[in-house]
Order: C-alpha cells, then structure tokens, then sequence
C-alpha cells in the first residue's frame, strides 16, 4: 500500500511539473508577442523616422509622453545586429 502512494505521488509531482513547464512556456510566448505588437505599434506611429508613413503629427505628439519606454525599446532594437528569426525560433522552441 505505501508503495502504491509513493507512485501516485510521483505521478503527481510529475504532472504537476509538466503543467508549470507548460504554464511558462505559454506566458513567455505571450510576452514575447505583446512585446512584437507593441514594437509594430511603435514603429506605426514614429514610421517617420525610417521613412515610413506615420499619422498626423498631433495624434504623435499627443501620444509620446506615455511612449517613452517603447521609443528607447525600438531605438535599442533598431542598433541591435540580431536576426529576428533565429530569436522567433529560440522563444518557440524545438517541436
């Protein structure tokens, strides 16, 4: 009997890892993906500064007291020699 529930606790020490492995892999994949959408955004509004179309100036100003972070981010980005596809593989992983 006592071997019996040292196996199922085994099983459910193992399970219960496998759903964290699972739980982080899935988050990092998020915030990998919320940090690629907040890029896009960046580079939408402040496109000007590469040669991309941008909105209006207003609505640009209006918006770039509260996007000081996302700026640095994108001109960090922007100097920053990585290829963005070995860095998509490395988040999502080997299958």
């Amino acid at each position: 009997m006592n071997a019996l529930r040292k196996i199922f606790k085994e099983i459910k020490g193992f399970i219960i890892g496998f759903h964290q492995a699972s739980l982080y892999k899935a988050t990092s994949q998020i915030e990998y993906e919320v940090s690629e959408m907040e890029n896009s955004f960046t580079l939408m509004l402040f496109g000007g500064a590469v040669g991309i179309a941008s909105p209006p100036l207003p609505v640009c100003l209006e918006l770039m007291p509260y996007m000081e972070k996302d700026i640095e981010r994108m001109i960090l980005r922007a100097s920053q020699t990585g290829n963005g596809l070995s860095e998509l593989a490395s988040i999502m992983g080997e299958p």
